[in-house]
């Protein structure tokens, strides 16, 4: 007996509004990772907030081509109804007529599948919301403890990644504590007017779904059980039963995949290993441990090690590290509050040669590494942070940061990934003391990565105006090396740790970063104040190291400035060398201005506010 056609449904415009398809697609925002990044890290995402608690994930990577008998059910069966939209009809009819239908699966097994009810609107407090999250809902509140995900706009990167906006999932899954298997399609098009079915003149906001009519309703609901297991198998879809949960999504027409398939998935490879080498070493626990197999038609193509790619072998060393000693690797920490925002490990070791997928032009794999991967506990990558490189070209370096599981901070976090998950922007953060976490955090992550070279080189400054900070970075070189990790010999009558008062202090000084000032290179040190309460005065004294002199021998009409002070959240606390910061206490940043061709060193202690 033939089976009837999937039904389609166009979203209508509710009387009180709805989200346009056009802006649904926009929701991602312009990530700084590509199309193909994008939809993996995605993808991996999901799978890895949807895994079940007693095994890690497996997700597959299937390149394939939809032999005829496939092809026709996918065009006369799933998809025989064209919206009214013309160019959306028109991307599918394109599609659909072509010679041959190269499609993409993305399939995971071992995680809970798309669970929970099918409509949007019914509040159910005992079921997930995994099926209306994933196919109706826009920006939902993840409910996954340190999940990977945050409101779900990413999900529009498996719209984006097929040339007709269209995609196709079979999802093995429960509902109200039983077994379902559903299977649905679903296209993002553009806004358009158009008749209704009774000839009213109506406006569409491009979403559209095909599956089962709801009587009375507009809506339409997955096809479900015997028969949605049987057309999934129809198309070709990886066979399912009760013991095999998970979900498989279908993306028709993949737009990044042209005539070179293998370059393709090589590029897929890729950014598995980037973002995803935490979930794949070998110390990684079984519960929380991914499996990927990447397919082009039906040969596999192995995923390597990262322990054996470099220069994932130092991240993965560097990841042991703190997975092994929870108390190794730097500390990185607020200061007000005290608290500890995460931790930073840092390895260096000779340079490999590159294996494939990485080595080829453009490749995600720096030929030489010097970054710090960052993620939340969830251990995926959420971004690198380049350095300098290590004077010796024969060596390269890699760092793990890892943020603390604790509640407010990991929180922070997720809040300051975007859509795209591909970065910490706390600039954005509306709460102070969120974006006061990620804020401290980042700016210690950049400085070890800066500094981990020791000293790491300036680049001269672009332009005939303007002094070039070099040969100041190379004063400054000299000063450290020969005093350790300071900020070079102390001023004149300064120095850190002063204190007036007994459990009131200063560390000392350390040099963190050159920038070039409107007038001048500008050197910016960081210390930390410690407090008992009372209302105290930051002295401050700069000092200049001429180049084959002492500051001694400096003009007196050469002296160095304190420009600004700033506390750890931002604020400034005005220039000079007496600052006021009253019962402040953490760490605080320093701006000094000084002459072309010097180096400076800043000496640190408090007085009583009111006495000196």
């Amino acid at each position: 007996m033939p089976r009837p056609p999937l039904t389609l449904h166009s979203e209508a415009y509710s009387a009180s509004g709805n989200l346009a398809a056009d802006g649904y697609l926009k929701l991602l925002g312009a990530p700084s990772i590509d199309r193909v990044q994008t939809v993996v890290r995605e993808a991996v995402q999901n799978s890895c907030d949807a895994a079940l608690s007693d095994g890690g994930a497996e997700v597959h990577f299937r390149l394939r081509t939809l032999d005829p008998e496939q092809a026709a059910i996918l065009s006369v069966e799933i998809l025989s109804q064209r919206p009214l939209d013309v160019k959306a009809a028109g991307s599918l009819d394109d599609f659909l007529s072509s010679e041959s239908l190269r499609v993409l699966e993305i399939c995971d097994f071992g995680t809970a599948g798309l669970a929970g009810p099918t409509r949007a609107d019914l509040a159910s407090d005992d079921e997930p919301t995994d099926f209306v999250d994933f196919l109706r809902n826009v920006g939902s509140r993840r409910n996954t403890v340190h999940g990977g995900g945050t409101y779900g706009y990413g999900k529009t990167s498996l719209y984006l990644a097929s040339r007709c906006s269209a995609i196709v999932i079979d999802t093995q899954t429960s509902f109200a504590g039983d077994p379902v298997r559903r299977l649905i399609a679903a296209q993002l098009g553009s806004a358009f007017d158009a008749d209704d079915p009774h000839g009213v003149r109506r406006r569409f906001t491009g979403r559209h779904w095909w599956g089962v009519s709801a009587d009375g309703e507009e809506y339409v609901d997955p096809i479900e059980g015997r028969e949605a297991a049987d057309l999934a198998d129809a198309i070709g879809f990886p066979a399912r039963d009760v013991t095999q949960s998970g979900t498989s999504i279908m993306i028709l027409d993949p737009a990044f995949v042209g005539t070179d398939c293998e370059h393709a998935m090589s590029l897929v490879q890729e950014a598995l290993l980037w973002f995803f080498w935490p979930r794949l070493i070998e110390d990684t626990p079984e519960t929380r441990k991914m499996h990927f197999r990447i397919f082009i038609e039906d040969t596999e193509y192995p995923l390597p090690q990262p322990e054996d790619f470099p220069p994932l072998d130092l991240y993965a060393r560097a990841m042991k590290a703190l997975r092994t000693d929870p108390a190794s690797g730097e500390e990185i920490r607020s200061f007000r509050p005290n608290r500890m925002l995460g931790r930073l490990s840092m390895v260096r070791g000779l340079r490999a040669d590159r294996i494939a997928p990485a080595g080829r032009e453009g490749s995600l794999f720096p030929e030489r590494s010097a970054a710090i991967a960052v993620m939340r506990p969830v251990e995926l990558v959420v971004r690198y942070y380049e350095g300098a490189q290590l004077p010796d070209d024969r060596f390269e370096w890699a760092g793990v940061f890892v943020a603390s599981d604790e509640q407010i901070v990991e929180a922070a976090f997720a809040e300051a990934e975007p859509p795209a998950h591909d970065d910490w922007q706390f600039e954005a953060l509306a709460d102070k003391e969120a974006r006061s976490i990620v804020r401290i955090a980042v700016r210690r992550i950049k400085v070890a990565a800066a500094e981990y070279a020791n000293p790491p080189p300036a680049a001269p400054i672009a332009g005939d105006t303007g002094p070039s900070l070099a040969t100041v970075a190379g004063l400054f070189g000299r000063v450290l090396e020969g005093e350790g990790e300071g900020a070079g010999p102390r001023a004149p009558g300064g120095g850190g740790g002063g204190a007036s008062r007994g459990g009131a202090g200063v560390s000392r000084p350390l040099f963190l970063r050159l920038e070039e000032g409107r007038d001048g290179p500008v050197a910016v040190f960081e210390m930390v104040v410690r407090g008992d309460g009372a209302a105290n005065s930051l002295l401050l004294e700069p000092a200049l190291v001429m180049d084959g002199g002492t500051a001694a021998e400096a003009p007196s009409t050469i002296k160095p400035s304190v420009l600004d002070a700033r506390d750890d959240l931002g604020e400034s606390l005005g220039s000079g060398t007496r600052i006021e910061i009253g019962d402040r206490v953490g760490r605080f940043e320093v701006a000094v201005a000084m002459p072309p061709d010097c180096a400076v060193t800043l000496g640190a202690r408090l007085s009583a506010a009111a006495n000196e």
